[in-house]
């Protein structure tokens, strides 16, 4: 398994297909993809600014999702 990038729109993606419980979230800073030995797709994790306001610093990021299939 490696780290390979990703665009937005194909890790919301994974995310519709592959996360049962929430939508993709609203937006993004970055996002990142886990691929196999075949070069698949199996994960994706997209970080974005802090759901609560009090933690919004502008120094901290959050994990948004984090998903596998």
């Amino acid at each position: 398994m490696r780290l390979v990038p990703i665009t937005r729109s194909e890790a919301f993606e994974h995310v519709k297909r592959h996360y049962r419980h929430h939508k993709p979230p609203a937006g993004s800073v970055f996002q990142i993809a886990v691929a196999d030995d075949t070069d698949e797709i199996v994960g994706v994790v997209i970080v974005g600014r802090p759901v609560s306001r009090m933690l919004d610093d502008g120094w901290t990021l959050e994990v948004n999702r984090c998903c596998t299939n």
